[in-house]
């Protein structure tokens, strides 16, 4: 599902610099019916505060209040490097309170990440607190940016993040397989995010597959998905040094040669 923009901007903003978070926030409140609309309302006033976004039950519909490009008020000191979701909620909701009673709304928030992470290269991964402040790409909590992103502790220790992650990146792409990694990119179609990796056997995988089974691979792999098409290319160096190239047709589940291999420069 392509989310509908409900363009209500403020003038609650300062310009952006390059983004590497998507950062979730709960509203600590506006939890009728029409919550977005209301917090979006709330940020047309002089209140000193905004998001990128305010998301809450109703399928389908976000309210965007400030431009991509442009840094939200919301939290401090990473407004420029961020975009930002603020959901209709309190922090103290337990799991099963936001999965049994606001699972249109994290659809929302999935399909939103999905759209932000196409659109900026930023990977569908959950960030640790050490991760989001030190300079990582990926998705983090509000409470995660510490004191620096204004101290606040939303959306809280039972918003189901895995869950909400499972469905941006399409329903349950994985994640890059950790301690096994010895080269790997990433890439972007549709909303669904793809790693191509070289596992420590030499095997060269995308997403939990391996491309080439019987692959001596070394280095530098690389995924480039063709937006129109959705033709996926597959490049890397093997172990005599030479550059190799596979390509999967649209609608294919079969690898196969794109080229012969030519000489790693």
């Amino acid at each position: 599902m392509t989310l509908t923009r409900v363009w209500t901007p403020t003038g609650n903003y300062s310009g952006g610099g390059g983004k590497r978070l998507i950062v979730i926030h709960s509203m600590e409140g506006f939890t009728g019916a029409n919550g977005a609309y209301d917090c979006a309302k709330y940020f047309q006033t002089d209140c000193g505060a905004s998001s990128q976004v305010c998301i809450d039950n109703n399928r389908g519909k976000v309210w965007e209040c400030v431009t991509r490009g442009n840094g939200s008020w919301t939290q401090c000191q990473y407004n420029s490097v961020s975009v930002s979701c603020e959901q209709s909620g309190y922090a103290s909701w337990s799991r099963d309170y936001w999965l049994n009673n606001r699972e249109p709304q994290l659809r929302n928030i999935a399909e939103w990440i999905a759209e932000e992470s196409s659109h900026f290269g930023i990977p569908i991964q959950d960030l640790t607190a050490s991760q989001a402040q030190g300079g990582s790409w990926g998705v983090c909590y509000h409470s995660e940016l510490g004191s620096a992103g204004c101290g606040h502790s939303d959306p809280g220790g039972g918003w189901p993040i895995d869950k909400v992650l499972e469905w941006a990146r399409g329903g349950g792409t994985p994640a890059p397989p950790e301690g096994i990694l010895v080269s790997s990119d990433v890439a972007f179609y549709q909303g669904k995010q793809y790693f191509a990796y070289i596992d420590q056997q030499g095997h060269v995988c995308m997403n939990g597959s391996a491309v080439d089974p019987g692959s001596n691979a070394k280095s530098g792999v690389g995924l480039d998905i063709d937006q129109a098409t959705g033709k996926k290319v597959i490049t890397y160096t093997n172990q005599g040094g030479k550059l190799c190239i596979y390509e999967q047709q649209p609608g294919s589940t079969d690898w196969g040669w794109a080229s012969k291999e030519w000489n790693a420069k």
